[in-house]
C-alpha cells in the first residue's frame, strides 16, 4: 500500500488547499463577545432601574 501525501495535488495543474483552524482564538473572541453582550444587558437594565427610582433625571 502506497502512502498518499495530502499536501501534493493529485492531478496535474490542480492546487491543494490547507485550512488551519486556531481554536484558541475562536474561544477567546467568543468569550470576549459574551462578556460584552452580558455587560450591555446588565448596563441597560441597571440604567432603567435608576431611571425608575429617580436617581437619574432625563430631560
Amino acid at each position: 500500500m502506497s502512502k498518499i501525501d495530502c499536501c501534493k495535488p493529485k492531478e496535474a495543474g490542480a492546487s491543494s488547499v490547507i485550512i488551519s483552524i486556531d481554536v484558541t482564538k475562536i474561544v477567546k473572541y467568543a468569550c470576549c463577545t459574551a462578556i460584552v453582550i452580558v455587560g450591555i444587558i446588565f448596563g441597560t437594565k441597571s440604567y432603567q432601574k435608576m431611571l425608575e427610582k429617580g436617581l437619574i433625571k432625563f430631560d
